[in-house]
């Protein structure tokens, strides 16, 4: 695997060479726009709507707009002069607790690796971080940007994922959910019968087993088209939600999900896997 950033992660006066490698990939199926006249490749060019003609880059300026057609013009060179220094070092600030850190904070996720001189500083920085419960807080700079970034323990290794600042995670409490209303009342009935539900459906997790089914259907089709067949099997559509109004209902939706899976021969098998595969 190819590092994409070599550098060193910086613990007050303690440096540890450190690479990272992009923990994932996107697997997304890429379809070509083609002139339906002629067959060619489409492009996208750079037009005024204003002019109706097309522009050439260095005719192009940047700039904040303020409605009413009033524009700030920024210009590169202001925009270079508070573009953060290009650096080579994650420096940690702060460490804290695992659980003070919401995975809705995380986005884009790197492997942490290090070299042989680094080896043993590694090793001690990744099992100081799973004993204190901790997880190091810092900036890096990616490609020309600066993020916030956290480092984690992950099995015998360290991943770091950049984060989202605070003024770009939008508060709960923003949307109408019955659990963000106070003296929001749980029937102990339904609450016993649920748990039940989800236990019945409770197994191991096998990511693998979970696919992209758009995806697959996509390369179906398109491999059916190479060889001028026609499709012949096609996703399931999904079971549409029951969505009962009144909490009579809901016990009686609750018990039936629960027997259904109670009644199921091997819901979660292996077997029943493969005969998805």
């Amino acid at each position: 695997m190819h590092a994409m950033w070599k550098g060193t992660i910086q613990i007050a006066k303690f440096q540890i060479p450190i690479k990272l490698y992009a923990a994932t990939e996107d697997k997304e199926i890429s379809l070509k726009q083609t002139h339906t006249v002629c067959g060619g490749s489409i492009s996208h060019l750079k037009f005024c709507q204003a002019c109706g003609t097309k522009v050439e880059s260095e005719e192009i300026r940047k700039g904040y707009d303020l409605g009413g057609g009033n524009l700030v013009e920024l210009t590169e060179d202001e925009l270079k002069g508070i573009t953060p220094q290009a650096s080579k070092s994650l420096l940690v600030e702060q460490f804290a607790d695992e659980e003070e850190i919401s995975r809705i904070r995380l986005k884009k996720h790197y492997y942490m690796g290090t070299d042989e001189v680094g080896e043993e500083a590694f090793k001690l920085f990744q099992a100081s971080l799973v004993q204190a419960k901790k997880i190091g807080i810092g900036y890096i700079t990616l490609r020309s940007v600066q993020s916030l970034a956290a480092v984690w323990p992950l099995g015998d290794g360290l991943v770091l994922s950049t984060m989202l600042y605070e003024d770009e995670i939008r508060a709960m409490e923003q949307i109408h959910a019955p659990s963000n209303r106070a003296g929001a009342h749980i029937s102990e009935a339904h609450l016993f019968v649920f748990n039940q539900l989800i236990q019945a459906m409770s197994a191991t997790f096998v990511g693998s087993k979970y696919v992209n089914r758009y995806d697959v259907a996509l390369r179906s089709l398109i491999d059916n088209k190479i060889t001028k067949l026609t499709p012949k099997d096609r996703i399931k559509d999904e079971p549409e939600l029951q969505r009962n109004a009144n909490l009579e209902d809901l016990l009686s939706s609750l018990n039936t999900s629960l027997n259904f899976v109670k009644n199921e021969d091997d819901v979660f098998t292996q077997s029943d896997f493969n005969q998805t595969h």
